[in-house]
């Protein structure tokens, strides 16, 4: 949480000195441009490779998956500019926070070795991005699972958007600070609930109606009914007798305080004895009485150290 409070703090400063708040046009825009700008990153990648469409685009504090969460640039900096594979993507949902600066995109991804060839990688990703000081569109978390081969080659067609929610004045700078903390309790609340019944259970209990799950080999699961299927009754249930759960989290909150996500490391014990540990990125969006949801969540294992 606290590696994000310092940077929310100064937007929420800039935020507080517009003229107006954000209303319904603004979000239009926002969004609009938010799938520009992921249709862009990807068109970077196909011209001029991996390596340079990702330094381009992620945010100087970005955090990637490989598997468990870590800085981003870094990553890429070390990656070979003459690497010939041809990585695309395309968003087949996203959404916007009332105050336009945080957002998300997920759809599915194509990994070709090399140009001209027929992709042999699979999958779906999501980025968590935000909009910088100089009101440019970064990644500031990017995941991703793999999957098997879809049936259709078909680009993935309109993107998908919920119905935005109530219209909300940037908060201050006070209340995202409260804002923020009362979300990481939420959200370790849920770990803890998890742990108690399951995630399965948990998920389905606090999770919107067109809640996306993403596991590794899966296809996305869009809505309580679909997860079951690709969540397994007793996932991350703690069993009784073995170790205290352990689990590490940050916190990202929208200015305006009703979109959120929340990504980290946690321990999954399969028996007494047997520890599995996996990574996860939450977002979560607030309801018209000020609930927190999940509306998407993504895990994936991490390979013991």
């Amino acid at each position: 949480m606290k590696r994000e409070l310092g940077g929310l703090l100064v937007l929420a400063a800039t935020a507080a000195m517009m003229a107006a708040g954000p209303g319904p046009a603004d979000r239009v825009q926002a969004l609009a441009s938010l799938v520009e700008a992921e249709r862009s990153f990807s068109a970077l990648s196909e011209a001029k490779g991996i390596r340079e469409a990702f330094l381009a685009w992620l945010a100087p504090d970005s955090v990637v998956f490989r598997p468990g969460p870590v800085p981003g640039r870094p990553i890429y900096e070390r990656m070979d500019p003459a690497n010939p594979a041809v990585l695309t993507w395309e968003p087949e949902v996203a959404e916007v926070a009332a105050s336009g600066e945080l957002g998300y995109t997920s759809g599915p991804y194509r990994l070709r070795p090399g140009r001209g060839q027929e992709p042999t990688g699979f999958g779906r990703y999501v980025s968590v991005w935000k909009k910088q000081l100089d009101g440019t569109w970064k990644v500031l978390i990017d995941a991703g699972v793999a999957h098997d081969p879809p049936a259709s080659s078909a680009p993935a067609g309109a993107v998908a958007a919920p119905a935005p929610g109530l219209a909300r004045e940037p908060l201050s700078i006070a209340a995202l600070r409260d804002e923020e903390y009362a979300f990481g309790a939420r959200a370790g609340a849920f770990i803890k609930d998890a742990g108690k019944r399951g995630l399965r259970k948990a998920l389905i209990a606090a999770a919107t109606d067109d809640v996306r799950v993403l596991r590794p080999g899966r296809y996305p699961a869009v809505g309580k009914a679909a997860l079951k299927g690709l969540v397994p009754a007793d996932a991350g249930k703690v069993i009784r007798g073995s170790p205290e759960r352990r689990s590490s989290y940050e916190v990202v909150v929208a200015w305006s305080g009703d979109l959120a996500c929340c990504y980290g490391t946690l321990e999954l014990w399969e028996d007494e004895k047997t520890c599995q540990t996996s990574a996860y990125l939450r977002i979560w969006r607030k309801d018209e009485s000020g609930a927190w949801r999940v509306c998407l969540d993504i895990e994936v294992p991490v390979n013991p150290s």
